[in-house]
């Protein structure tokens, strides 16, 4: 199996069906593709190879006006360059195995406990403390097989994504593997990853490219210094102590976190902890992905965006985008300097897993679709705004429901604010299209009606939350819910008198 040039890429053609598509196709014939069929790590997974292989096929882009020439340049240079390392890309290669540490071997001979499921590389699969609902005996069924999409799929998606740990101690040239792993780059603090998206997939990955002069600015080197790197199938690392790569920008867009050997026709493999990937603070962050400032304790620190456990990705969009800050404070994804002065689409999705645990909880993933107008100071800092509005609306209405289940027992109901949460915020979120058009009314005459129209639809929303999680079928309920039920709509008059501004005034 060619990783390079075999089929192996889930891909949505131009008609909308879904086919499998090489490397070589994706990065040479990517406008034959409308997008990939596959979830968010497996996205972020490919994104990182498609960029490390284009970055290392032009060598570049260095500069602007190169990286306006990568559209015409790419489809050659990657033929050429996946044409030049074709036995590098072998999954099964004797000597040099794509993405797997080919002198790794058993700590005792014969033993099976050595040796772990593949299952272990399906985030989704039951393996070791990951469970889901119908698979809990997964990791230890003997006949569970995976076929070749989903074995690369898997492998680039745990060197990415794997989590720190306890981890089995293969021996890596006669040397055994650390038995406690950390993170792989892409995992800490369950960062969010954006990308721009294209026409295609050829535009896509075009337009995520980064020149030399924004990379060397976050990685705090110049473009004649070696902080650019080259791909880690080019120099396989001979120890866990060969740590180079790990240190550079190429080396650590196509990660080997994890000491893996697959062997053709088993479900089981060798794994281990591999390189060690520095990460924020004490590393750059990945190109894609942005850093907030919060106060804690009087201090202002700084924070990779990640997504939270029921928190939609739109939530935290203007953090994300932070077109409303200005000078040195700026921390955005760089891709997103990219297609200045127009609109554009993008991609965001994460890992949620429980902080310094093993245990991934869920993917998230979300698109959006990013107005010349949002993408201004005024425009995102109007939408911060009204995503606090609606945090707002959201702490009105669990005073409300805590007036009502403490009024009939406070020992019971404790469920009724999660039932009104979800409904609330499914209900704003489906109603978002209000709050782009308010921001799309910046500086005109339908300011204040769209933004009414707005905050209505969050009041509404509360109230029907409301009305749904708390009963009135009895007497004693019925006072209950008057109770919740007043302030729920005092608190809406009130604001709405708090807050009558005119067109002129800054939103």
């Amino acid at each position: 199996m060619n990783v390079a040039f075999d089929l192996w890429i889930p891909v949505v053609n131009s008609s909308g069906r879904r086919e499998l598509a090489s490397l070589c196709s994706v990065l040479a014939e990517g406008e034959k593709f409308a997008d990939l069929a596959v979830r968010p790590h497996e996205r972020v997974a490919l994104m990182r190879l498609f960029l490390c292989v284009a970055h290392a096929a032009l060598d570049g882009p260095k500069n602007y006006d190169e990286w306006c020439e990568v559209p015409t340049r790419l489809p050659e240079a990657a033929r050429m360059y996946l044409s030049e390392w074709k036995d590098s890309f072998e999954l099964f290669h004797p000597t040099k195995p794509w993405l797997q540490v080919v002198n790794l071997k058993p700590a005792k001979e014969n033993d099976e406990k050595s040796f772990t499921p593949l299952a272990k590389l399906d985030f989704s699969l039951a393996s070791g403390s990951n469970s889901t609902l119908f698979d809990h005996e997964g990791a230890n069924n003997p006949e569970r097989t995976f076929d070749l999409t989903q074995l690369i799929l898997g492998l680039i998606s745990i060197q990415n994504f794997s989590t720190c740990g306890l981890l089995s101690r293969p021996l890596w040239n006669g040397a055994a593997t650390p038995d406690s792993a950390k993170d792989a780059p892409c995992i800490t603090s369950s960062m969010y990853h954006v990308f721009l998206v294209g026409k295609n997939v050829a535009e896509t990955i075009s337009i995520n490219l980064c020149d030399f002069e924004e990379l060397s600015f976050l990685m705090n080197g110049l473009p004649n210094e070696d902080w650019f790197g080259r791909p880690v199938w080019e120099q396989m690392p001979e120890s866990a102590l060969d740590a180079m790569s790990a240190g550079t920008f190429l080396g650590r867009l196509a990660p080997i976190s994890r000491a893996i050997r697959f062997f053709e026709g088993s479900s089981k493999m060798l794994y281990g902890e591999a390189l060690r990937y520095a990460t924020y603070p004490d590393f750059p962050r990945e190109f894609n992905t942005s850093v907030t400032v919060k106060k804690m304790k009087n201090k202002q620190e700084r924070f990779l965006v990640g997504a939270r456990l029921n928190v939609r990705p739109w939530r935290q969009l203007d953090a994300i985008l932070q077109y409303n800050l200005s000078g040195e404070s700026i921390s955005h994804a760089l891709n997103l300097n990219h297609l200045e002065g127009e609109a554009i689409d993008i991609w965001v999705g994460a890992l949620v897993r429980n902080p310094g645990k093993q245990d991934i909880l869920d993917s998230v993933e979300s698109r959006f679709h990013i107005s010349k107008q949002f993408r201004t100071e005024a425009g995102c800092a109007t939408y911060a705004t009204e995503v606090q509005t609606a945090q707002r609306v959201s702490n009105l209405l669990d005073t409300a429901i805590y007036l009502y289940r403490t009024d009939l027992d406070p020992s019971d109901g404790k469920g009724l604010g999660s039932t009104a949460a979800i409904h609330y915020w499914t209900t704003v979120e489906n109603n978002l299209q209000l709050l782009m058009n308010h921001i799309e009314a910046i500086g005109t005459e339908a300011l204040i009606p769209t933004r009414q129209m707005w905050r209505s639809k969050l009041y509404s929303a509360a109230r029907e939350a409301y009305s749904i999680a708390c009963g009135q079928e009895t007497p004693r309920q019925m006072k209950a819910f008057v109770k919740g039920w007043e302030k729920l709509t005092k608190d809406k008059l009130e604001s709405e008198n708090n807050h009558n501004e005119t067109r002129e005034e800054n939103p």
